[in-house]
């Protein structure tokens, strides 16, 4: 019985030897090995086809529970996704003031090849509840745009934080915090991957350079060899960027890896394990590290990118104005500082809702388009939390002081920030004040770093027409 199975597999094995040779070229000829079991199975015969695929699951995301808090994944891929993960912290609080500062920095443009990914990791539900709504009350336009994204997770998707080794003869606490600081980016960079062609990681006490994007855009079409991580930051986790099919390989090495070491020697590693041998570092720094108070223990945390700079632009043209304020002013930071260029700013105290900055221009000027800025990044909770903009007509004299008759408001302050574009449709006319109006008051004080005021110009045929055109600087 045992040699009539033998000859039938010994005969079958030559009739596809008989096939073999009849359908291939000579050289393309291998007879299947007799003791194969999976020899019959025509899918197995088949050239292309193989018993198991080595990255079939592998290298796609994890199936890790997330909560969607605010938006949903884009429809289409776009160029990049910010990935920032957050806890609330007992001293201090900048993410509302980091998002403000990438958004603030990205040209309308850039805006639309942009997503910004914010994990929320705290284990309390209500905790991340809160902060969402707090985003959303600040950013409902980048939410509804579907260029912010609000998510958590629960607590028992993560692996265990408490009892683990201790490296470097770190305490137990610091170890359980390093530990799930490398699971929450884990959970972070897995739900990033697919919505972009790059990932570039940020912390939540971070800000921008002005257009940034387009920067990490032309650098990157520039570099010819082949990287895994590029770095826009000297500092930690800050302003480093991936490839996004290198992102579920980083989110399975730091799950693999979680509780052996700190987060940014895992993230030297990984580039290092793909034969990337040197970091490869872009300057000056695109991101500088504004927190005061770290989001363990509320150590403080003071660490500059030396690296960083800032570009300071001629900001706006500078009509000839003088300027008043009802506020109280801290030392030497008056108004002054703000209508004419200086690298210092106006910083008032005891805000009320009648609190009041005014600018006065020599000659009535027509606004083509006003930018104002208040906080620094020192000071980024001293911005107008409410208030709006008005321009002023028909100056007037009261009590010592020039003011204009009548203004109308023109728009209101968002995250401590305005800016409006054709503003001479919108004024119809020429103006002579424009006036900072508080509409509540606040604890913080207020520091008013920029006022951009580009003024429509006039320019002349070059022809012996005397018609005037009006173009915008």
């Amino acid at each position: 019985m045992r040699f009539n199975l033998w000859k039938v597999l010994s005969m079958s094995c030559l009739a596809m030897c008989i096939i073999l040779l009849v359908s291939r070229q000579p050289e393309e000829i291998e007879c299947p090995d007799p003791s194969n079991p999976y020899i019959f199975q025509e899918k197995i015969i088949r050239q292309e086809a193989r018993l198991f695929d080595v990255q079939e699951g592998a290298l796609q995301a994890l199936h890790i529970p997330y909560k969607y808090l605010l938006g949903s994944p884009p429809k289409s891929k776009r160029f990049l996704t910010i990935g920032i993960s957050s806890v609330k912290r007992a001293k201090g609080d900048y993410l509302l003031t980091t998002l403000e500062s990438i958004f603030s920095h990205c040209s309308h443009s850039e805006l639309e090849e942009l997503i910004v990914v914010v994990y929320l990791a705290n284990f309390k539900h209500s905790v991340n509840t809160a902060i969402a709504e707090e985003i959303k009350k600040h950013y409902s336009l980048e939410v509804s745009a579907g260029r912010l994204l609000v998510i958590s997770s629960y607590s028992n998707a993560y692996p265990p934080l408490e009892g683990l080794k201790r490296n470097y003869k770190d305490p137990p606490e610091r170890v359980t915090f390093r530990s799930k600081q490398n699971v929450d980016y884990a959970f972070l960079v897995n739900v990033c991957a697919n919505l972009s062609q790059y990932y570039l990681m940020l912390e939540d006490d971070v800000s921008c350079a002005k257009n940034f994007l387009t920067s990490i855009k032309t650098y990157v079409q520039e570099y010819g060899p082949p990287w895994t991580t590029i770095t826009f930051s000297n500092l930690g986790y800050i302003g480093k960027l991936y490839h996004n099919e290198d992102l579920s390989r980083l989110a399975r090495f730091l799950l693999l890896f979680y509780d052996e070491m700190p987060c940014d020697w895992l993230l030297d590693l990984f580039y290092k394990s793909k034969a990337q041998g040197d970091i490869i570092r872009y300057k000056p720094s695109l991101f500088q590290h504004m927190g005061v108070f770290s989001s363990f223990k509320s150590n403080q945390n003071k660490l500059k990118d030396k690296d960083f700079m800032e570009i300071t632009e001629h900001y706006g043209d500078h009509p000839l104005a003088s300027c008043l304020s009802n506020m109280k002013v801290y030392q030497g930071y008056g108004p002054d500082n703000v209508c004419f260029a200086s690298p210092n700013f106006f910083w008032g105290a005891e805000i009320t809702e009648k609190s009041q900055f005014t600018m006065i221009f020599q000659v009535s000027i027509t606004i083509e388009r006003i930018n104002i800025i208040t906080g620094t990044s020192d000071h980024p909770s001293d911005i107008l939390k409410s208030g709006y903009v008005e321009l002023g007509r028909d100056k007037v004299q009261q009590d010592q002081k020039v003011s204009c008759k009548s203004f109308t408001k023109i728009g209101n302050f968002h995250n401590g920030t305005f800016f409006l574009d054709n503003i001479s449709k919108a004024a119809g006319e020429a103006i002579d004040c424009l006036r900072i109006q508080a509409s509540e008051p606040q604890t913080e004080w207020l520091i008013i770093q920029k006022i951009g005021i580009w003024v429509r110009k006039e320019k002349t045929h070059h022809n012996n027409s005397s018609d005037i055109v009006s173009v915008a600087r």
